[in-house]
């Protein structure tokens, strides 16, 4: 189950096209410990977990492998590739669910 997990994660960084360095420095872990992660040979934390499913705007069993329910964001940055701040992507995505989420109360009433 673990290594499904990791090319799940691995899948989403690469449609992302993030490198595994930039997804480690998020992280705050070394891009080594990614490596193991998306090969399934190191366990996630909920800290982690957290952080990725924030980064990609997806539920946390979207990752874990208990929903396929996800579609990409669409965030546009004009930024070059290498300045593009991860903590910014999760802070937007975060808005983005949050607006998702008051427009499904919107349409209920």
């Amino acid at each position: 189950m673990d290594k499904e997990i990791g090319d799940r994660l691995k899948k989403l960084r690469e449609e992302s096209n993030y490198t595994q360095e930039q997804i480690a420095n998020y992280l705050g872990i070394t891009q080594g410990q990614l490596s193991k992660i998306e090969s399934g040979n190191r366990k996630l934390n909920l800290n982690l977990l957290d952080k990725i499913s924030s980064l990609y705007n997806c539920s946390h069993e979207y990752i874990l492998l208990e929903s396929e329910e996800y579609s990409i964001p669409k965030l546009a940055f004009r930024l070059s590739e290498n300045s593009v701040d991860l903590n910014l992507v999760a802070k937007m995505n975060q808005v983005i669910g949050n607006l998702k989420f008051l427009r499904s109360l919107d349409n209920e009433e």
